[in-house]
């Protein structure tokens, strides 16, 4: 190890300290010094994008930092060097390919469908399956378009950018510069309303414009058109539909999880663009760890590029996308106006969104003038009609969404995990949020003893500062029980 590397080395390990792992993996872990002398350090970056980054955001504390390791070092500057993105890749593509290789070998046969899965066994093989889909070419209207869901109106230009996601706005623009190089794949995770699917969208239509094959779908679509294509013996042009795009970006992908049949498709789909380069976009309401059945060689996958959150936004990009809604709506509020409307709902864009096209409507339909007044009334209706609303069943049916499950089967007496986790959250959120007795949540659940809803409580009050994953979807699920 020369000296260069080994004070880079010295620098990285301080850095590392002192910023997040997706800050450090996406901005300077792929960096080191190219020259150096007494008085400067000339540190390689990948490209424009990161130099721009790591000039405007962490140059002090990678000058700071230098200085401790080296005691005279006065300044550091960046320089791009084109190999570094193409050896960088390379590397992790061959790394990639020798992985699927080898599980390809141990995963020949056919896994059986999960009971609760609802996904069919395929009674086809490859060329049966091809000799179907090739009789059967009237049904080429089950797979839409590739860009035909793609909506025009969400662009980077009316996107507002604040620290609630300025990270995952970095590194989508970077995304639709250079597709299928560094960011590969982008994984953006959030809770409901944020943005993401403005931001993916974005992407699709940048280049989408500049002739890019882009293929966008939901979750829930990608499941529907596998399902279907296995019954119908169209299982290759599902393939050939997926795999012939230059960017496939899936929306809300937390709903494979539990979906064994699907995982496996999306995990062969996903080594097959990788392997040619092609960029994949993912969101999700959480980040690949906290997806608890999601499989570990999709959740590998899915944390070998960026993972970027976007979070709920501070007050003054809540005003910033006020503002910017009234003028896509042609309609003058002043500013004034716009603060109680930020003030008092903190939840998301479409909750802020639905507000002000309130005011709108009070004004433009109704003829009313706009006065604070108003503003307050709004607000205020907004926000206590949805106190006054919240209940029993109302936690029961978010449960029951966000988990993909069967309301007959939480109040059943079955233990299996993926009922038995979901019925626990119940219980702890019926306690905490409702403030239900023990008794009164064992009724609620199909007559269970209060002691077995007492453990309950407790185990997961336990769990909460020790897994993470939990963490997540307490956090999740307290969201949508607010904002349903």
């Amino acid at each position: 190890m020369d000296e260069r590397q080994r004070i880079w080395n010295a620098v990285l390990g301080e850095i590392e300290l002192n910023v997040s792992k997706a800050q450090f993996d996406t901005w300077i872990k792929d960096t080191y010094i190219v020259r150096m002398d007494k008085n400067e350090i000339i540190v390689c970056v990948p490209n424009t994008f990161t130099r721009e980054w790591l000039s405007n955001k962490f140059h002090s504390l990678i000058v700071e930092s230098v200085q401790n390791i080296t005691g005279e070092i006065k300044t550091v500057s960046y320089e791009i060097e084109d190999r570094t993105v193409s050896r960088t890749k390379a590397n992790h593509i061959v790394d990639l390919k020798s992985s699927v290789g080898r599980m390809s070998s141990n995963n020949e046969e056919t896994e059986d469908a999960d009971s609760a899965d609802g996904e069919p066994e395929s009674p086809f093989t490859d060329s049966q399956a091809q000799q179907s889909a090739e009789a059967t070419q009237h049904q080429d209207s089950l797979f839409q378009a590739p860009t035909s869901s793609l909506n025009g109106a969400y662009t980077f230009e009316n996107f507002i950018v604040g620290g609630s996601n300025e990270l995952a706005h970095a590194a989508a623009l970077n995304v639709a510069k250079e597709p299928g190089t560094r960011y590969n794949p982008l994984f953006v995770y959030g809770g409901v309303g944020l943005g993401k699917t403005h931001l993916i969208q974005a992407i699709g239509n940048q280049l989408s414009a500049q002739d890019y094959h882009i293929c966008y779908v939901s979750s829930d679509t990608f499941i529907s058109e596998f399902t279907k294509s296995v019954r119908q013996g169209n299982i290759n042009q599902f393939k050939e539909k997926y795999r012939a795009a230059d960017v496939l970006i899936i929306d809300d992908v937390q709903f494979i999880g539990g979906k064994e049949k699907t995982q496996e498709e999306v995990f062969n789909t996903f080594n097959e663009l990788y392997s040619h380069n092609k960029q994949i976009i993912l969101t999700s309401d959480r980040p690949p760890n906290a997806i608890q059945t999601l499989n570990d060689r999709l959740k590998s996958r899915f944390e070998g590029g960026m993972i970027a959150d976007i979070v709920l936004p501070e007050f003054e990009t809540r005003v910033a996308i006020l503002k910017s809604k009234c003028e896509q709506k042609q309609f003058e509020l002043p500013e004034a106006y716009l603060y109680p409307i930020a003030e008092h709902i903190k939840s998301n864009v479409r909750e802020l969104e639905g507000a002000l096209n309130q005011v709108i409507a009070q004004a433009q339909l109704l003829g009313n003038s706009v006065t604070e007044d108003m503003i307050k009334r709004i607000v205020a209706g907004s926000t206590t009609e949805k106190t006054r609303s919240l209940d029993g069943n109302t936690l029961i049916e978010v449960i029951v969404d966000h988990f993909r499950i069967n309301k007959d089967d939480l109040f059943s007496k079955t233990r299996r995990q993926e009922i038995a986790y979901p019925r626990q959250l119940t219980m702890y959120l019926l306690r905490e949020e409702l403030e239900y007795t023990y008794p009164g949540i064992g009724k609620s659940l199909g007559g269970r003893d209060h002691t077995t809803v007492m453990h309950a409580h407790q185990k997961i009050k336990e769990r909460l500062s020790k897994d993470y994953a939990l963490e997540q979807d307490v956090t999740i699920l307290r969201n949508k029980l607010y904002n349903s």
